[in-house]
């Protein structure tokens, strides 16, 4: 009897673990679409030096990921976009340049959508939008936390230009 009180145990010991360990990873990865959404509503009002500033949180909780955390799947999805966040967030917080920063923006967003879409990270409905006269009329999508459009690729100039193309549903 001791010997199965024993093994209960340590099994519900290890999955609280894991849980909590799980939990902890989720947490991260969605910190780090709540600072790229923090990006996305810098760029709306057209200031380089307060979209540098939410860069820069973003880069850091894209690097406070703890990799030992993640499941085996998470690692393996984490580590196709990990790099390329990292590297477009960089340019963007180490610039005040509006153009620049909205140029990384474009293909932040791609990775981003790819890895929220991937992992299932959102705790909300996050609406994916697009402004067809972005990117010299080639067209640019954007990530928001409302339905409502706010323009990242036009700010001030075109705020309400673009429209909502999926609605990622939380799981």
């Amino acid at each position: 009897m001791k010997k199965v009180i024993l093994a209960f145990t340590l099994t519900a010991t290890v999955f609280v673990q894991s849980t909590f360990a799980q939990a902890d990873s989720n947490q991260s990865l969605n910190n780090v679409l709540t600072a790229y959404l923090k990006v996305k509503n810098a760029l709306t009002t057209d200031s380089g030096d307060s979209v540098r500033t939410a860069a820069k949180e973003l880069f850091k909780a894209i690097d406070k990921v703890p990799m030992e955390k993640l499941s085996a799947e998470q690692h393996k999805i984490w580590m196709q976009y990990a790099k390329d966040l990292s590297f477009h967030s960089e340019h963007m917080k180490d610039t005040g340049k509006l153009e620049h920063q909205r140029e990384h923006f474009m293909t932040l967003t791609t990775v981003m959508y790819k890895a929220m879409k991937a992992l299932n990270i959102n705790t909300t409905d996050i609406y994916y939008q697009f402004c067809p006269m972005a990117n010299e009329g080639k067209g640019a999508y954007w990530l928001s936390e409302q339905s409502k459009i706010s323009n990242p690729y036009f700010g001030k100039q075109m705020p309400t230009c673009g429209s909502t193309k999926e609605i990622i549903k939380v799981k």
